[in-house]
């Protein structure tokens, strides 16, 4: 009976060693993670100051967070590694030494690793600019007249021939048609209360798909629209004219086609 107690013993100690060491790398891998994330919008920019604000705040508060439920656990271990060397546990010692280093990693990473923080304030400050926090008394700014269908269809019109001078000839959609800009479908779709968002997706291919998807990239960025990227997909966007979004991926090893989809921003019929 002793010996199938000292067993059951054993085998007790080593799984809540193994639960100590486990879950002391699930935790510090998914800390680490979270703060990474954190501040991370993607192609999702905020288009606001309060929106840059509030992300900049969930970064701060995230990491903030993740330092202090770092620490309480390290504190922790530091208890049960001094019970382990007074006890002379040396499985127990060797275990809790293994997670305070895991835990004093991650607390490092978190503290002095890439800073969301900075990095998202100065995409604010580059997205924003240094704008006034207060307007002075008397210098209120009316509201700009709203994007209308037409403005939208009109930046569509002038976006679609730069995309299609700066391609090397000869562009044809998958049905073997030339591209053209009037023979080009535009879509919209509801938004707002009496709005509507035009949308362009087009499929075609050219003499040089990787040039011409080069020479199209430059060809927005002359025109105002800021870069981005996305997975497997260039991006080129805009908080101020007509068109949002424009993204473009070259599929070419795929069924080799260049695909480009444009989004305006939210438009309204022209009132008379």
């Amino acid at each position: 009976m002793s010996t199938t107690s000292g067993v059951a013993t054993r085998a007790i100690k080593a799984l809540a060693i193994l639960t100590l060491v486990v879950g002391t790398i699930v935790l510090c891998g998914a800390t680490v993670l979270f703060v990474m994330l954190s501040g991370d919008v993607g192609y999702d920019k905020p288009v606001t100051a309060a929106g840059w604000l509030e992300e900049i705040a969930e970064a701060a508060s995230a990491r903030s967070s993740a330092s202090a439920i770092l620490s309480v656990t390290l504190i922790v271990v530091c208890a049960i590694i001094a019970i382990a060397a007074w006890r002379r546990s040396v499985d127990w010692l060797a275990a809790g030494l293994v997670c305070g280093v895991l835990l004093s990693g991650s607390l490092v990473l978190v503290a002095w690793g890439d800073d969301n923080v900075h990095r998202l304030t100065e995409m604010a400050a580059s997205a924003i600019g240094n704008t006034a926090a207060i307007l002075p008394p008397g210098g209120t700014t009316p509201a700009p007249d709203p994007l209308t269908v037409t403005q939208a269809r009109d930046e569509i019109t002038r976006m679609l021939h730069a995309t299609i001078e700066a391609s090397t000839r000869p562009l044809r959609t998958p049905e073997d048609v030339p591209v053209t800009v009037h023979q080009t479908p535009v879509s919209a779709v509801p938004c707002g209360e009496v709005g509507s968002r035009l949308t362009v997706d087009l499929a075609f291919r050219t003499g040089d798909n990787a040039a011409s998807a080069t020479r199209i990239l430059a060809a927005w960025d002359r025109a105002g629209y800021m870069p981005d990227r996305a997975m497997q997909e260039d991006i080129r966007y805009s908080t101020e004219l007509p068109i949002e979004r424009m993204s473009i991926r070259d599929s070419t090893s795929v069924d080799g086609m260049l695909h480009l989809r444009l989004e305006t921003a939210c438009a309204v019929e022209a009132t008379r």
